[in-house]
């Protein structure tokens, strides 16, 4: 065999391990990049789920997501806006907005204190007056609350409402979010669907909250008792309830 034919043959082989080497590499190369994308998948796959769970985290919670109240109510003393006998000897009126943050604090912590103590005595009617002056959630929480007092449930939905405080006017009581309290306290919601958008409704809100004004209160919550001075903001209720005994002394010695 020549010497050239011997290079020729050598030349092929050097060519065939070059090609069977870049075809490897090729492979590799594929292999790398078939990893590569599912990684890259998972992470943008991960990179999801934190934005839905922060936009989860960070929404104001609605429908089944509805805090409940902490205490139960001594609904069955319920009567409307009202909530006691109507013969009670003291009557308290609750100026009160539905997203002021002490009416809240009241809501939640003077006046369970008030019904296991003088409401369920027949010692004190509580009635609720509205002055929604906060702004269009305001006005919305207390049409959906008349109309839940239309059936007799004003006072489950009041208690609702102030569980699920959210900040002013940033979406706790949407629509929807009322409509969630409704199904809560067990609503007939055909009726209550009529009678959320009947402008009555509105209108009485707004004439609550003008005939309040006329009458001076300013801020929330305000009780009048009784014809003594308004007590303005949350009053501490060990001085509530030394007001409230003396005029029951004051009554009964009469």
């Amino acid at each position: 065999m020549s010497r050239a034919a011997r290079l020729s043959r050598e030349e092929r082989r050097r060519a065939e391990l070059d090609e069977r080497r870049a075809r490897r590499r090729e492979r590799r190369r594929g292999q790398q990049r078939s990893m590569v994308l599912p990684l890259s998948l998972a992470a943008v796959a991960l990179g999801v789920v934190a934005i839905v769970v922060f936009m989860v985290a960070t929404a104001p919670t609605a429908g089944n997501g509805l805090q409940p109240p902490a205490g139960g109510g001594n609904y069955a003393l319920a009567d409307g806006q009202a909530l006691g006998r109507d013969d009670a000897p003291l009557t308290m009126e609750i100026y009160s907005d539905f997203q002021c943050p002490a009416c809240g604090t009241f809501a939640e912590t003077v006046k369970p204190a008030l019904v296991a103590d003088y409401v369920a005595t027949g010692e004190l009617r509580l009635v609720y007056r509205d002055f929604a002056f906060l702004g269009a959630e305001s006005i919305d929480a207390a049409v959906g609350a008349r109309c839940a007092a239309e059936q007799n449930r004003f006072w489950q939905y009041h208690d609702y409402l102030f569980a699920n405080q959210q900040g002013e006017n940033r979406g706790a009581f949407s629509a929807a979010r009322l409509r969630a309290i409704a199904e809560a306290v067990g609503l007939d919601m055909d009726a209550y669907s009529a009678c959320v958008p009947d402008p009555a409704q509105r209108q009485a809100v707004l004439d609550a909250r003008a005939a309040a004004s006329s009458e001076g209160i300013a801020s929330t919550p305000t009780l009048l008792i009784e014809g003594q001075p308004p007590i303005v903001g949350v009053p501490d209720y060990a001085n509530l309830r030394q007001v409230l005994d003396g005029l029951l002394e004051q009554g009964a010695s009469q």
